[in-house]
């Protein structure tokens, strides 16, 4: 019996393994987004935050899209993202964004897109690792 093109067993690693990258996208741009939506005035390098999660969204962004259409050529991309994930965990820190009150929405928004996006990169590398290996289970 002839499977059809869409069920082969390497096509569907392909679509699982670019899941995680769907998500790092996304969360590039959000964090471009986040850039305009949020007012980084009050934190004790105004322009500096801002600057900051908008250059972090548009490599992000880039990466995931480069590592979406070169899923073999590009694996070793997804080490940017790792990162770019933990330099955003950092960046409310090094940064001085206030923790009280509203404002602490610069902050929590760093903090769950550095996390997710370093979960997602890991993830997606290790997938693609273990995709090209052959290690990838049914």
């Amino acid at each position: 019996m002839k499977m059809s093109t869409a069920l082969m067993p390497r096509d569907r690693k392909l679509r699982e393994s670019r899941l995680p990258l769907a998500a790092e996208f996304l969360a590039g741009v959000w964090l471009v987004i986040a850039a305009f939506a949020y007012s980084y005035t009050f934190t004790l390098s105004a322009a500096a935050g801002f600057w900051n999660s908008l250059v972090c969204g548009i490599v992000v962004a880039a990466v995931a899209l480069t590592r979406f259409a070169l899923p073999d050529a590009a694996r070793w991309l997804g080490l940017v993202n790792v990162v770019i994930g933990f330099w955003l965990i950092s960046a409310p820190f090094a940064f001085g964004y206030p923790v009280d009150g509203h404002r602490d929405v610069l902050r929590t928004s760093a903090l769950v897109v550095g996390v997710l996006l370093a979960i997602f990169a890991v993830i997606s590398m290790t997938v693609a690792f273990r995709r090209r290996s052959g290690d990838f289970r049914e």
